[in-house]
């Protein structure tokens, strides 16, 4: 790999003019006051999509490794600053259409627009993983949060009717513990992949434990094949999402451990300038696979169908309910990609098969590299249509 490293230095509105057509360009630079490309704009992609097409740019703020024969990526941005605003770009989240999330004294409350609701105290000692609601907050009695806590239990809420938390007695042990739930605004229904990822959790509005749907595969393209074999030693999470137009996708997101030294209290090691430093694991995206749901599919099973093309859609990926939205609907997207966010941040394209994970040098000692990384609860910021 060839490893190169640029200093930041602040872009210009005629950058801006060069990377984007007229329209988009007019229109950000309308919206921009004080600095460009920062998370606080009304389009936050662009950064992310700025520093995809120009990974060597002087301009650019970092310096990139390829290795073609794995199709990856290590874009490396060496300015905090910078670092921080594209980590703030995929995380910002709710407050960008009104939709907030916070933490109170009394629990977890959610505000969007005129609607303010206060969701009852969970357990002592629960840990939300994920969280998805019915619907846009709304005052209405049928509007349900839904919450994946840690130990693969999953609470239901009513904020405007009981609003009490109702405990599905029969998630754990059937759900992954580590995919994200959903809700399917075309079924009506909570979903979440099984521990195995070959049935489909789900749970009908009205109902206090899931339902079980099987989930069939088509055969893989011969071509996929050799890819599939490589995956075994690899940890894996099934998450699924729905399109604008109701079209349901499993993605399997695929990682590897890696050791990396991190600063550590103990004494047993130091680097030159004294610092201790231990050697831990990161968790490191390596590839995904999407699949469709085919058109015969029905209430008792799904047929899935493997797919490198969503055409002009875009899948995000977090700690948050996953969510699709056309590339075309916000300035920056790329289609037929996915974003994802948690212990290391990047685009996946599936056309190219091609992994781009962000990283940094901050909080590595001896300045050994780490992915950007945040792991506290991320929400996606929602793209803002032109």
């Amino acid at each position: 790999m060839n490893s190169l490293q640029f200093r930041v230095s602040k872009m210009s509105h005629i950058i801006v003019n060069r990377l984007f057509k007229p329209s988009v360009s007019r229109k950000f630079l309308r919206h921009t006051n004080v600095r460009l490309f920062t998370s606080d704009q009304p389009y936050p992609f662009l950064l992310v999509d700025h520093i995809l097409k120009n990974p060597n740019s002087p301009k650019a703020g970092q310096g990139i490794e390829y290795s073609s024969c794995r199709k990856e990526n290590e874009i490396f941005i060496t300015d905090k600053e910078v670092a921080n605003n594209v980590c703030d770009a995929m995380t910002a989240g709710f407050s960008r259409d009104g939709l907030k999330l916070e933490n109170t004294y009394r629990g977890i409350a959610i505000h969007y627009k005129n609607v303010s609701a206060q969701l009852p105290p969970l357990p002592a000692g629960s840990k939300i993983q994920s969280l998805a609601m019915s619907s846009l907050p709304t005052r209405e009695k049928d509007w349900v949060v839904g919450v994946k806590l840690s130990g693969s239990r999953l609470s239901l809420c009513r904020p405007f009717g009981s609003c009490k938390w109702i405990d599905i007695k029969n998630a754990p042990g059937s759900i992954n513990p580590m995919s994200s739930l959903m809700f399917s605004k075309k079924e009506r229904s909570f979903y979440i992949p099984s521990l195995g990822g070959n049935y489909l959790c789900y749970l009908p509005k009205g109902l206090d434990k899931l339902e079980f749907m099987d989930l069939e595969f088509d055969d893989l393209p011969a071509s996929v094949y050799e890819e599939v074999a490589k995956l075994s030693s690899y940890s894996r999470t099934d998450h699924l999402v729905e399109s604008p137009t109701g079209q349901l996708f499993l993605v399997k997101w695929y990682g590897e451990d890696s050791e990396v030294l991190m600063d550590s209290d103990s004494d047993s090691n130091s680097n030159k300038d004294g610092k201790m430093r231990c050697l831990t694991l990161k968790q490191v995206t390596k590839k995904f696979m999407v699949f469709r749901a085919g058109e015969q599919s029905d209430h008792y099973d799904k047929t899935m169908i493997y797919t490198e093309d969503i055409g002009d859609l875009c899948i995000f990926l977090g700690h948050s309910q996953a969510f699709c939205v056309p590339a075309s609907s916000s300035p920056g997207l790329k289609p037929n990609c996915i974003y994802f966010v948690g212990n290391n941040f990047g685009v996946y394209d599936l056309a190219t098969k091609t992994c781009t994970t962000f990283h940094t040098y901050e909080d590595y000692v001896d300045y050994e590299k780490g992915p950007v990384k945040r792991i506290e609860f991320p929400y996606w910021p929602t793209p803002v249509s032109l």
